[in-house]
C-alpha cells in the first residue's frame, strides 16, 4: 500500500462519504476533508487480515476487493467483493470487535482512509451522524442475513500467451463474438490505452510515478464500470503493462497449442507469484491444429500448474470458441445422466434430439451407464456413429458373465470388453483419460473404502468409467491406490449438484426413474419352486417381482432415488423418458429403448416455446 495525494476534485467522492455520515455540509466536509487518506493497493495485495484490530475504515475509490473468511472447518470461505462506492472495515469500527474477514484487492484499487480516531472526533462534532452510523449498521446486518441474489459483474480476462506462435489479437478476435452477445466488450492493450489516455507510455506507468499510475488505475476502474467484459492483451514480455494486466485480472487464460512443450514458461516462473494471488483464477487454453485427432497426454500440461480448470479447443471449429466464452460468461450448459442399466441406451436418443435442435453442450457428466454416455457427447462423437458403436456392444450381454460368486456374481470381461472396444474404434488406443475429452467430462463412483461420493474428472478413463458401473455383487469392484470404488449410483445416480458446483449456468438433465411404485398384491413371499412355474405363466404372471439382477441394481441405487427431489431442483431443462417397461438388463432391446428416448426428447423440444429454447443457444 502507499499514500498518495488527494485527487483535485474530491467532488467525486462526496457521494461515498454520504453512505456512511448521511446528509452534510460544506463546513462538515471542510473539517473531515483534512482527517482523510489516500492509499493505493496494488491486485494481490491484502488491506488488512481476519482478527486483527478494526481501527480504519476505507472508501471505494476505484477497483476491487474480495472478502473472505476461514470457517469452523479451517476452510476459506469468499464472503463477497467490494467495488467502487462502497465501504469496508466499518462494521469493526463501529462495533469495536477484530476483523471478521481478511480483505484482499483483486484489482490495482484506489481506497480512502479513516482512522478510528478521526471517526471518533467526528462524532464528537457532529452527534447526529451517529444516527446515520446506527442505521448503516443496522442495514448491513439486515442484509447479511438475506439470500443473496448472482448478479451478473463485470469480468476481466487476462489473455497470457505461452509461446510467441500464439497471436493474442487473434485468439481474442475469436472470442469475442460469443461475449459481446451478453454485454458490451472492449479490448485493451498498451498502445490502445495510450491513444486512449492521449499520453505516450502512460500504460507502462510504475508505481514510482504515482500521478500517471493513479490516472491509469482509475481511467481502469471506469471502462470496467462502463462494460461487461474487459480482456486485456499483455505485452510478449514482463513490462509493467503486462503485470498490470494480470493484478487486474478475474481470470488469466494461458494459451498454448497442444503440440508445444508443457513445462513452465520463463514468464510464468516470473509471474507465478502474481498469478497464484487469492482471486485471480487460472485457466489453460489448449489449442489444436489437426482436424479429426483428438487431444492425448493433456497432464502434462496440467500436472506444473494450479489450474481452475482446462479447455481444449479447435482452432478449425469456430463451436469451440464459443464454448469458451458461454464457459467464462458464466453461461455454459451442463448436461447430467444418469444411471438405470440398459435404459441408459435411452441418453443416445437424447443427446441426438438435442443435437438436431442445436442445442451446444459445453460440460457433461453422470453416474454408471450414464457416464458411458456421456463419454460420446464429451468426445463429440457424432449421434450416429455413437448409436451404431453401442449397438454392436449391447448383445455382448455384459450381465451374463458369470464365475463363482465369491466378490460378484461376474467376472466383470465383458463389461470391460465393452468399454474398451469402444476407446478403441473412437480412438485406435485405449489409453484415454478423462481430462483429454473436448468438453469438461466428469464421472461418479462410490468409495467403498471411505464411505464417501468420487467425482472423477483426471485420470484413466477406463479405470473409472470402469468403477462407475460397477454395480455391487453384479461386477467385481475398481481398485484405486488403497481403496475400493463401486457404482456411483450407490451415492449419486443423478449428479445434477456436482454439474452445479462446476460452475454451469443451465443444467439438461436425463433421469431414467419414475416417481410410481409397484404394489405387490400377494400375502407370502413365494418359494423357488412357486417363482420357477409362475415364470411360464405369461401375462397371468402372480408374482411381478424383480430378477436378482435387478434387484441388486436397484438396491444399490436407493439412496440416490430418495434424493432425487433433491437433484432435480438444479436443473432447468428434464429430460425423464419412460422406459420402465425395459427391464435393468434388457440390453437386447437397445433399438427400442434409443427410439423412446428420442421421440420422448423431440416431442418435449417441439413443443416448447422457441424463446424457452433460444436460452440454451445464446
Amino acid at each position: 500500500m502507499k499514500t498518495v495525494p488527494a485527487p483535485a476534485h474530491l467532488r467525486q467522492f462526496v457521494e461515498t462519504l454520504h453512505t456512511i455520515f448521511g446528509d452534510f455540509d460544506e463546513e462538515f466536509l471542510g473539517v473531515l476533508e483534512p482527517l482523510l487518506e489516500w492509499l493505493e493497493i496494488g491486485g494481490g495485495e491484502v488491506l488488512f487480515e481476519q482478527g486483527e484490530p478494526g481501527d480504519t475504515l476505507y472508501f471505494v475509490q476505484s477497483g476491487r476487493l474480495r472478502a473472505w473468511a476461514t470457517n469452523d472447518e479451517g476452510q476459506p470461505v469468499v464472503l463477497g467483493e467490494i467495488s467502487r462506492g462502497e465501504t469496508v472495515g466499518e462494521m469493526a469500527v463501529f462495533t469495536g470487535e477484530p476483523r471478521m474477514a481478511t480483505v484482499v484487492a483483486i484489482r490495482d484499487s484506489v481506497l480512502v482512509k479513516l482512522t478510528k480516531e478521526a471517526f471518533e472526533q467526528v462524532l464528537m462534532a457532529y452527534p447526529l451522524v451517529s444516527m446515520n452510523v446506527t442505521r448503516l449498521v443496522i442495514e448491513r446486518l439486515r442484509r447479511s442475513q438475506a439470500p443473496r441474489k448472482n448478479a451478473p459483474k463485470p469480468l476481466s480476462l487476462c489473455i497470457l500467451p505461452l509461446s510467441p506462435r500464439v497471436n493474442p489479437a487473434e485468439f481474442t478476435r475469436h472470442l469475442l463474438p460469443g461475449l459481446t452477445g451478453t454485454g458490451s466488450t472492449r479490448v485493451l492493450h498498451a498502445a490502445g490505452v495510450e491513444a486512449a489516455l492521449g499520453q505516450p507510455g502512460i500504460a507502462q506507468a510504475a508505481k514510482s510515478d504515482s500521478a500517471a499510475y493513479l490516472q491509469l488505475t482509475q481511467w481502469l476502474d471506469t471502462q470496467e464500470q462502463a462494460h461487461r467484459f474487459l480482456l486485456y492483451l499483455p505485452d510478449a514480455g514482463a513490462t509493467e503493462w503486462t503485470q498490470r494486466c494480470i493484478r487486474q485480472a478475474d481470470e488469466i487464460l494461458f494459451v498454448a497449442y497442444a503440440d508445444e512443450d508443457p513445462g513452465l514458461t520463463d514468464l510464468e516462473r516470473r509471474l507465478l507469484p502474481e498469478t497464484s494471488r487469492p482471486g485471480a483464477t487460472q485457466t489453460l487454453v489448449l489449442l489444436h491444429t489437426e482436424p479429426g485427432k483428438y487431444p492425448r497426454h493433456t497432464a502434462r500440461w496440467l500436472a506444473p500448474r494450479t489450474l481452475r480448470r482446462h479447455v481444449h479447443l479447435r482452432t478449425h471449429h469456430p463451436p469451440d470458441y464459443a464454448r469458451l466464452a458461454r464457459i467464462l460468461s458464466g453461461r455454459a450448459i451442463g448436461l447430467v445422466l444418469a444411471g438405470g442399466g440398459a435404459k441408459g441406451y435411452a441418453h443416445l436418443g437424447v443427446l441426438k434430439a438435442l443435437r438436431e435442435r442445436g442445442i451446444p453442450i459445453d460440460m457433461v457428466g453422470g453416474t454408471s451407464v450414464g457416464a458411458m454416455m456421456a463419454f460420446f457427447a464429451a468426445f463429440d462423437v457424432d449421434s450416429e456413429t455413437a448409436i451404431a458403436q453401442t449397438r454392436k456392444r449391447a448383445f455382448y450381454n455384459a450381465t451374463k458373465d458369470y464365475t463363482l460368486p465369491l466378490l460378484a456374481l461376474t467376472r466383470g470381461e465383458r463389461i470391460n470388453r465393452v468399454i474398451l472396444d469402444t476407446f478403441l474404434e473412437t480412438f485406435g488406443y485405449s489409453d484415454a483419460h478423462l481430462e483429454d475429452a473436448w468438453l469438461d467430462y466428469f464421472m461418479v463412483s462410490s468409495n467403498y473404502t471411505q464411505a464417501r461420493m468420487e467425482v472423477h474428472d483426471r485420470g484413466p478413463l477406463f479405470r473409472y468409467m470402469r468403477a462407475s458401473v460397477s454395480i455391487p455383487g453384479a461386477f467385481p469392484p475398481v481398485k484405486d491406490g488403497h481403496d475400493l470404488l463401486i457404482d456411483g449410483g450407490t451415492f449419486n445416480n443423478f449428479p445434477t449438484d456436482v454439474m452445479s458446483h462446476r460452475g454451469a449456468g443451465r443444467i439438461i438433465g436425463v433421469d431414467l426413474s419414475l416417481d410410481k411404485t409397484h404394489r405387490l398384491e400377494f400375502e407370502d413371499m413365494p418359494g423357488p419352486w412357486q417363482l420357477a412355474r409362475d415364470r411360464f405363466r405369461g401375462r397371468e404372471k402372480k408374482y411381478r417381482l424383480p430378477s436378482l439382477m435387478s434387484l441388486l441394481l436397484n438396491t444399490t441405487m436407493l439412496y440416490s432415488i430418495a434424493r432425487r427431489k433433491e437433484t432435480r431442483q438444479y436443473v432447468d431443462l428434464f429430460f425423464n423418458p419412460n422406459v420402465s417397461r425395459f427391464g435393468l438388463t434388457e440390453w437386447k432391446s437397445f433399438d427400442r429403448i434409443v427410439e423412446t428416448g428420442y421421440r420422448y426428447a423431440k416431442e418435449l423440444l417441439d413443443g416448447m416455446p422457441e424463446e424457452e429454447l433460444a436460452r440454451f443457444r445464446e
